[in-house]
């Protein structure tokens, strides 16, 4: 087997809370779980600009990502009884795994407040999504049980065809301007970067010649179908009191040609997600291999 041209630590938590009430939250849980965290951990101003504040740090020069992101829950449950569990993912990427502790004791500090009704819900447990053991639970912080894992670098033979979905909307930009449509270049140059941002950022390594080679490569890439479509959405920022636009593609690009080189960077992408705001959960994606 090759050498991998990629090396990232994550760490995967499991992240479980309940409601204190009745609660109807939006269909959209990216925006009401990013911000009730946020709020939760700005007591914390080292953590918080850690893994909130890296853009405004950068100074404007470049945008770096921020060290995590949310996976939210394959549900259409938006209203909740007394009681009733709410479970998502936190994926923290590189050295952000040392925060872990520090990020448990700020959620089960307080009722977490979601939604613009802020809705009371508590921290139930917390948890490692691969290892399934418990981290937080019933008071106890379980120190062993934090344990990073090495981004899976999987390949295939004979990969010929690709069929890539989006599950959460897809938010890329160029040149300032939301795209309305994807090619297979711009979804390679996307995880591509992604993965060097945040290797040399937060700890990792990535083969700039391969980054190189295979985005080279992705003009040679035929595409079968492409059926995208910009789904409207928005989110109040607390911030910034204001209205911001949320809108991402919804949809599906097929391709065909010589796939191979590209396997490990499509698994890679399925966990880091692709483009803007992956922070809310946006950018999820699935891919098929044939």
């Amino acid at each position: 087997m090759a050498a991998p041209s990629f090396v990232l630590e994550y760490l995967p938590l499991q992240i479980t809370l309940y409601s204190i009430e009745n609660a109807k939250l939006p269909p959209f849980l990216g925006s009401t779980l990013r911000g009730a965290i946020g709020q939760a951990l700005l007591k914390d101003k080292l953590l918080y600009d850690f893994l909130f504040n890296n853009k405004s740090l950068s100074h404007g020069k470049k945008d770096i990502p921020n060290p995590y992101l949310l996976d939210l829950p394959d549900t259409n449950q938006f209203e909740f009884k007394p009681e009733e569990e709410l479970t998502f993912k936190i994926l923290l990427f590189g050295e952000a795994f040392e925060y872990t502790q520090a990020i448990v004791n700020a959620l089960k500090e307080k009722e977490l407040g979601l939604g613009a009704a802020r809705y009371p819900f508590k921290l139930k447990q917390v948890k490692h999504e691969i290892d399934q053991r418990i981290i937080w639970k019933d008071g106890n912080y379980y120190e062993e049980a934090v344990c990073s894992f090495l981004l899976p670098y999987r390949t295939l033979s004979n990969v010929t065809r690709v069929i890539l979905r989006t599950l959460t909307p897809l938010r890329i930009r160029r040149n300032g301007q939301l795209l309305t449509d994807i090619d297979f270049v711009t979804v390679i140059r996307n995880i591509t970067n992604r993965l060097a941002t945040l290797t040399s950022r937060y700890g990792g390594w990535v083969d700039e010649v391969e980054v190189q080679r295979i985005q080279n490569l992705a003009y040679q890439v035929e595409i079968v179908h492409s059926n995208f479509a910009l789904v409207d959405l928005a989110r109040y920022s607390n911030r910034l009191g204001e209205k911001m636009d949320f809108s991402g593609l919804m949809g599906s690009i097929e391709v065909q040609g010589d796939l191979t080189p590209f396997v490990p960077w499509l698994f890679a992408a399925q966990t880091l997600h692709l483009g803007r705001n992956t922070t809310f959960g946006m950018g999820k994606i699935e891919v098929e291999f044939i």
